[in-house]
């Protein structure tokens, strides 16, 4: 059965008020693992409107990247050669590698002022608003915190349960903040929308 997406901006702040008050009220009955859920697609849900706003994806209901996004594949072939070089954006992974590709690429100078038209107003988007070394240092701890999240839920019953009560309330906490601060990257980075409008993409 297929579910319906969110229809318009407004529907999605409701869903998103919604379910940050699942995660409090989650959290106060110790239902942690609903919790860590909830983390892990708000993390994603961020990433993905990130992209968005960089115009890797077209509108809100794509599931691929946008063709005018291609030469990001080559910045990711020279700045994260062991990844696949491909713009695949279905799992959180392959967001935060297109990401984590576009802030190495801006800490590096000979590059960030290649000629191609979306890499300049990419460069000059991240020069006005995003802090590369930051962004990237979250990313590492969006790793880690993956790392653990994963290790639990694909190894639950191999777990001890001492050992994963100890610290499970604690990481939910850490991934809610997670989530927070890469929404507020998108905030940054969406700023006057000048990237997607210097593509010719819609502002929805």
């Amino acid at each position: 059965m297929q579910i319906a997406s969110v229809s318009d901006n407004q529907d999605k702040y409701l869903t998103y008020k919604q379910w940050c008050g699942q995660h409090k009220k989650a959290m106060g009955e110790g239902f942690y693992f609903e919790a860590m859920l909830i983390d892990y697609a708000l993390m994603e849900d961020a990433l993905r409107s990130y992209l968005y706003h960089i115009g890797v994806i077209a509108d809100r209901s794509s599931k691929r990247a946008c063709k005018k996004a291609n030469p990001l594949r080559n910045v990711i072939a020279a700045y994260l050669p062991k990844e696949r070089n491909g713009l695949g954006i279905s799992t959180i992974s392959g967001k935060m590698k297109v990401v984590r590709a576009t802030l190495l690429r801006q800490l590096d100078d000979m590059n960030a002022s290649a000629d191609d038209p979306y890499l300049k107003a990419l460069s000059r988007q991240y020069s006005d608003r995003i802090d590369p070394e930051e962004y990237l240092d979250l990313l590492r701890r969006v790793d880690d915190w993956r790392d653990y999240r994963n290790g639990v839920m694909h190894a639950l019953m191999n777990k001890n349960l001492a050992a994963v009560d100890e610290h499970l309330a604690e990481k939910c906490e850490e991934g809610m903040a997670l989530a927070r601060e890469l929404q507020a990257q998108v905030k940054r980075v969406k700023y006057g929308n000048r990237i997607r409008r210097s593509m010719k993409l819609k502002v929805e």
